[in-house]
């Protein structure tokens, strides 16, 4: 694996600044004010939620339900980028078979405290976390059957360098589902100028087209954007590809 460039002073930055705000948010148990409702519009199974443990719950943070999208779980090999608090991570565990992993990666060590946090009563499941960039997966070729990622790949200062790692670790035959955040049109002025707008999944938001063709650059085809809907300025949808 070749080694990855430095990043530039302003990515350095702006992956400061994204862990400064998730480790905040982690510590301060303050990821959404009503985090049920944000889970039942994106498409969280609600008797699956509902049975959660209180503090389990209230993690979401995504903008949709990439595994709803897998209908075949008979996989070895799950990696979850951007894992947040471990709500997705946990629930492909309990889906996979027994001797399957989840590797579940996060920029930000304390979120993955809560992501131990909340997988913590589970018995038998083999949940790997690992703080890591999901621009420099640590990870070997080929290892993984399925890549989610839940409202994080819209945080990668460099896409095209995320999308060509997550293009390495899958095998041939695998697929990446990803719920994310797209643009028709430029951000409204207020957001352009925020300093923190990357730190809070906004800043770096692209156009679906420009979103597109950094996938098929990667080498990802069958690729498909569906089930647009309004969040906040901009757009949430669903991805698939196939490596």
């Amino acid at each position: 694996m070749a080694r990855a460039p430095e990043p530039t002073p302003w990515e350095a930055q702006a992956k400061a600044l994204i862990r400064r705000r998730y480790a905040q948010l982690a510590a301060a148990d303050s990821f959404h004010a009503d985090a049920r409702a944000k889970a039942r519009a994106a498409g969280v199974p609600e008797a699956w939620y509902d049975a959660l443990p209180a503090r389990s719950a209230g993690v979401f943070s995504g903008c949709g339900w990439p595994a709803a999208a897998i209908t075949d779980w008979d996989h070895n090999i799950l990696v979850d980028l951007g894992c947040g608090g471990g709500l997705d991570a946990r629930f492909a565990a309990e889906h996979l078979p027994a001797d399957a992993s989840v590797i579940a990666l996060d920029l930000t060590p304390e979120l993955l405290s809560r992501l131990r946090d909340t997988v913590a009563d589970l018995q038998g499941a083999n949940i790997r976390p690992l703080a890591a960039d999901m621009e420099q997966l640590p990870l070997a070729d080929a290892i993984a059957d399925i890549v989610i990622a839940n409202a994080a790949l819209n945080l990668a200062t460099d896409k095209a360098a995320a999308f060509a790692e997550i293009a390495r670790i899958l095998r041939p035959g695998g697929q990446l589902l990803a719920a994310d955040l797209v643009r028709h049109g430029p951000l409204p002025p207020e957001i352009q100028a925020d300093p923190m707008a990357m730190a809070s999944s906004l800043g770096g938001v692209v156009e679906e087209t420009e979103f597109r063709a950094a996938l098929a650059d990667a080498g990802f085809g069958e690729i498909n954007f569906t089930g647009h809907r309004p969040f906040g300025p901009v757009i949430a949808v669903d991805i698939t590809a196939w490596r």
